[in-house]
């Protein structure tokens, strides 16, 4: 994307220039972006352009496009306006709609607002709901109301509302079976914000799993015009650990944060309209217990291995060339 707006795109000039990884990252996947069709950019700049030339004030600008178009019941993003973002129409077809998708939330705010008071809980009380074991103490049905609470607070939470990122179960299985499945997912998709704290030790997580189906089943019930798309830099804040995929690409592909510079090792991403959870969604629990390494230099040579691995597997040797 090239920006029409002055102020808008002279800051992001700036930003590229900038020493600081974080900012010239986030300058770069504005410019590197494909899939944001023209009427998305013009309503973006003429609505929410920046009222001021620093990175601050694009991110108040940005944030309020969000929370007015994006962190809506009916995102813009799932609308006619996104259409050069949308998934092929195979994705939603009756076969590709038996596809599970997976993503991983995080559990410190639900562990913190329901009766489990820490994971092991949770585990047994999960173990007791899928009748994998017996506790004299926690009947059946006490068991599936707290898991009931658990759904409850995730569907709730304030960044419920938001579209999710999501990723094909069938291609992350060997991650998903291994014991540190945590730490491995966490690595192949970018999930870097999710890292241990010293207040509170290991971050607790969940693996959510759901069909394309149920995701396509709620979009034509609240009228989107598309289930399910490729991440744009228009869809989240701006973040240096996301980068935006070539339009070759059907897929938007996570940057692998273990720094394996293995191609075919990018995840497919896609993004989803939410929808509420259920016990029968929840597939694994566990914890982080590493914080990625994103230090300057690292975060710099992950993403220059990302590029070049994008512009390999589209075969576009002038993607992300400014």
């Amino acid at each position: 994307m090239i920006p029409s707006h002055p102020t808008l795109r002279c800051l992001l000039d700036d930003l590229l220039g900038s020493s600081d990884v974080v900012l010239r990252a986030r300058a770069e996947n504005f410019r590197f972006e494909e899939r944001v069709s023209d009427e998305r950019q013009v309503r973006y700049e003429a609505e929410h352009g920046p009222a001021g030339s620093s990175h601050g004030d694009w991110l108040e600008s940005h944030k309020d496009y969000l929370e007015g178009l994006v962190y809506t019941a009916l995102p813009e993003t799932f609308l006619s306006v996104n259409t050069k973002a949308a998934l092929p129409a195979t994705v939603a077809s009756e076969l590709g709609e038996a596809q599970e998708l997976i993503r991983v939330e995080s559990l410190d705010y639900a562990l913190g607002e329901t009766k489990l008071g820490s994971l092991a809980e949770l585990e047994n009380v999960l173990a007791i709901y899928n009748n994998r074991r017996h506790d004299s103490n926690v009947t059946a049905g006490d068991a599936k109301a707290l898991v009931q609470e658990v759904c409850r607070s995730l569907n709730q939470n304030p960044n419920a509302v938001r579209p999710r990122f999501a990723a094909f179960a069938q291609e992350l299985l060997e991650d998903i079976d291994s014991p540190d499945w945590s730490l491995r997912l966490r690595d192949r998709l970018g999930l870097a914000h999710l890292p241990p704290t010293s207040a509170y030790g290991p971050h607790p997580v969940v693996l959510m799993r759901y069909t394309v189906k149920e995701v396509t089943a709620h979009a034509r019930r609240v009228n989107a015009n598309h289930p399910l798309v490729v991440p744009t830099v228009l869809d989240a804040e701006p973040y240096e650990i996301f980068h935006p995929s070539p339009r070759e690409q059907n897929y938007g592909r996570t940057l692998n944060l273990s720094g394996a510079g293995d191609c075919d090792r990018l995840a497919s991403e896609v993004l989803h309209l939410r929808i509420d959870y259920a016990p029968s969604h929840i597939w694994k629990v566990g914890a982080i217990t590493a914080r990625a390494d994103t230090s300057p230099g690292r975060l710099a040579r992950l993403r220059r291995d990302h590029l070049a691995c994008l512009q390999l597997l589209s075969n576009r040797d002038d993607f992300g060339i400014l």
